[in-house]
């Protein structure tokens, strides 16, 4: 080995180390470490293996293989790496029930020592990665070539599993580049355009008072009018802000300001990560473009499309594939792509998207950065929208005061940066949807600042005094059959497939777990069960909301479509989906319904009931009212304030809440935190 570790050392990895020695199966492993999976006890084995074992002791051998241990298990959660600072010096795996231990865990050195130690071991440099550049097809390459090297990176203080280094260093290196490219429009231009766009009047607004108007009023910074100034001339922009502060109509203005400004008609791309969010990112843009038609000329809101598409379609799905039809060799043809819901895009799919984007193509991203992040991968959105805002440069400062002509008691609003700089970045600060006294907007913003006690004094005062804030019986069964007669049997005696859509949008329940007393699986039952009469021998049935659970390329099918099984005009059971939610290579039939595509169930994926869903489905997805239901214990690592606040947020009128005081606290003290170095 090129580096030793000293007796010292050695001693600290020899002391927990001494019941450790040997893992001959995963049961042993799992009985030691709590909360590991299969897949990291066979990662570690298999690293282990090929990690030029004889050049390690026996100790440093047992720290390694617990370090992939660890590293295996932060993936499953979701982190990018593993910093080394978060293990270091810790009894990894320790678990305890009711004060007594059922895991003993593992005992890490310090980090100095753990550096030692990894400093001595044959990591592929990052120079060997090939990921020198964005839009390079050696990146493509390397996504399923990992033969021959090995297969974790050290790097920054953190380890990683080599593919997912080899993502965030090109996904960094692409957003870097976009930063860098400036559209070329004057500022004397700009200015014109955005005041035609943001008149004092307020003219121009559809149907509504202005948050122009409130904002001279209040002598405050119109935040709409700043976003799109501060975006029409940057090749990367993001606009992010809370429900109801008016994304995707600013980005509409943003779009109506490059087609004024565009000596040239601009091919536009409108996408969203689901078929939901496709269809309401659509529907905004289209709202928006109408209340403007008569103000704004027709030729440049003409050029703004009516229809988004999700992330699949945009990159081309090969069945049976990771990589997709586009690639660096068939790149994006697009001068501006929006796209919507950013907090959804895991960190391998952003990273492909960005690999097809050319390189004079303007990129905009919208999103709420205080949502639960992926599923899956990384933190995309929260990493590169930090909160509270970073501040801006000087030179951007000076371009916006002049663009909005700001007075200089609005200048002194703007975030001014001290070191780092986020000039890409806009938030918008006032919600029209929660302003004023809404109860379910001060909920949700006292608990993502992670005030428990005053979150929960708005609960507990509002459902006594307000109709939109309900709390609900600690017993199930005092409410849910209150719910499922107002809700979802109008669903199934609905007059049309429209009709029941239109009603399934109105209420949902929304759940942290999947499993247990208050998980999905469980209240999906018992509605069904409530429901069926009749039905009861059957598994499917007239006005069944299913979700789909994995991805179907060639039903045009994705994970978190919803869809309603429904008799057809032959009186046949077939699953509706919304046309948003279906790709354009989806299946039809020659009764089609305008609006909807038809499968037959027995060629749908997996599915699962979804009259109630669980939180981190629910993301792109707005209801009229929600009933949401927590743990009723407070040990759930599920709980935290993203989690709580997503919930919150999907209810536009109504909040009904299952949950008791304690487990709230728990959930709002606890904060969603992913591991990674991507930053812009």
């Amino acid at each position: 080995m090129s580096a030793e570790i000293d007796n010292n050392q050695k001693q600290s990895c020899q002391r927990p180390n001494r019941q450790t020695k040997s893992y001959r199966k995963f049961s042993e492993a799992a009985a030691r470490i709590s909360d590991i999976a299969p897949i990291d006890y066979f990662f570690a084995n298999e690293l282990t293996t090929a990690t030029a074992a004889n050049e390690l002791t026996a100790d440093e051998k047992e720290v390694w293989y617990h370090l992939l241990i660890a590293l295996s298990a932060s993936v499953r959660d979701g982190h990018t790496c593993l910093p080394l600072m978060h293990v270091a010096g810790q009894q990894f795996g320790l678990a305890s029930d009711d004060n007594v231990i059922t895991h003993h865990g593992f005992s890490f050195p310090n980090e100095k020592q753990l550096h030692t130690l990894l400093a001595s071991i044959p990591f592929l440099a990052a120079s060997e990665l090939g990921v020198t550049q964005p839009n390079i097809s050696n990146a493509e390459k390397a996504e399923v070539n990992v033969g021959g090297t090995l297969a974790v990176v050290f790097e920054h203080n953190c380890l990683y599993m080599r593919r997912n280094y080899q993502f965030e260093k090109e996904l960094k290196l692409a957003l870097v580049a976009k930063t860098q490219l400036t559209l070329g429009y004057t500022p004397a231009a700009i200015t014109d355009v955005v005041d035609s766009l943001f008149p004092e009047n307020g003219a121009i607004e559809p149907n509504q008072a202005t948050c122009a108007n409130h904002a001279n009023q209040a002598r405050e910074v119109d935040w709409q009018k700043l976003a799109v100034a501060n975006s029409v001339n940057k090749g990367l922009s993001i606009i992010a802000g809370g429900p109801g502060t008016g994304k995707t109509y600013t980005v509409t203005k943003l779009l109506a300001a490059l087609s004024m400004l565009s000596q040239s008609r601009l091919d536009i791309a409108l996408v969203a990560p689901t078929g939901k969010a496709a269809q309401r990112l659509s529907e905004s843009i289209q709202n928006a473009v109408t209340g403007f038609r008569g103000v704004i000329a027709d030729n440049v809101l003409d050029v703004i499309p009516s229809k988004a598409q999700t992330l699949h379609r945009l990159l081309g799905v090969i069945p049976n594939q990771v990589n997709f039809r586009k690639g660096s060799d068939n790149p994006l043809d697009y001068d501006v792509i929006i796209i919507d819901e950013v907090s959804m895009v895991d960190l391998p799919l952003m990273t492909r998207l960005f690999r097809v984007i050319p390189a004079k193509c303007q990129v905009v991203m919208l999103g709420d950065a205080d949502q639960l992040p992926s599923v899956a991968l990384g933190s995309v959105l929260a990493d590169i929208a930090v909160r509270p805002h970073l501040g801006y440069s000087k030179a951007n400062l000076n371009y916006l005061a002049k663009a909005c002509q700001l007075s200089s008691e609005q200048a002194k609003q703007l975030p001014k940066a001290k070191k780092q700089v986020a000039d890409h970045l806009s938030m918008l600060l006032k919600s029209r949807r929660f302003d004023g006294e809404g109860a379910i907007g001060n909920i949700a913003m006292a608990t993502i600042a992670g005030e428990a006690l005053q979150s929960w004094q708005y609960i507990s005062v509002n459902s006594t005094s307000r109709d939109d804030i309900t709390l609900l019986p600690p017993v199930m069964t005092q409410w849910l059959n209150q719910y499922v007669k107002r809700y979802y049997q109008p669903v199934l005696e609905a007059e049309n497939i429209t009709q029941a859509f239109e009603r399934m949008s109105q209420f949902r329940i929304l759940c942290a777990t999947r499993v247990g007393n208050e998980g999905v699986e469980v209240i999906n039952q018992q509605i069904i069960s409530l429901l069926k009469g009749s039905y009861q021998q059957d598994k499917l049935f007239h006005g069944l909301p299913i979700m789909i659970n994995e991805n179907h390329y060639g039903l045009g099918l994705y994970n978190g479509d919803i869809g309603i099984i429904w008799k057809n005009a032959q009186g046949h059971l077939v699953a509706y989906f919304e046309d948003t939610a279906v790709s354009e290579g989806g299946v039809s039939s020659k009764n089609q319904t305008p609006g909807f595509k038809t499968i037959i169930p027995s060629r749908l994926p997996s599915f699962e009931p979804v009259f109630a869903m669980t939180i981190h489905k629910t993301q792109g997805s707005e209801f009229e009212h929600v009933a949401m239901v927590l743990p009723s214990k407070a040990d759930n690592q599920l709980l935290t304030r993203e989690l709580i606040y997503t919930g919150v947020t999907r209810a536009k009128k109504k909040l009904s809440l299952s949950c008791n005081e304690p487990v709230w606290y728990r959930g709002v003290d606890a904060k969603v935190e992913r591991y990674s170095n991507l930053s812009i």
